[in-house]
């Protein structure tokens, strides 16, 4: 895995360990839960999907689960369904399609 430079504001996220930086890491060490939110089901969307890949490229956060790796991602969407909305399934299978 090639190591990249952090985009600026995924770095503020990760120097003040921002809600961006918590749920990015929630999803690398597979730890969510959806319904902790009292009103709404706070499942992961497309933008966490990007930090929590942006975060681990940089070798920063490595994490349960290898987003680099399709065998890796299917098995976590198979495991947790309900954690992903449909933008954050499609996020974390985009670089696995033609």
């Amino acid at each position: 895995m090639v190591e990249q430079l952090l985009k600026p504001m995924v770095m503020k996220s990760v120097l003040t360990h921002d809600q961006n930086y918590v749920r990015a890491i929630g999803l690398l060490n597979e730890n969510w839960d959806p319904d902790d939110q009292p009103i709404y089901r706070n499942v992961f969307e497309a933008g966490d999907v990007g930090i929590a890949r942006q975060l681990q490229n940089a070798g920063l956060v490595n994490g349960k689960v290898n987003l680099a790796d399709y065998q890796a991602v299917s098995q976590l969407l198979a495991r947790h369904p309900q954690w992903f909305s449909a933008g954050s399934r499609q996020a974390l299978l985009r670089p696995f399609q033609d």
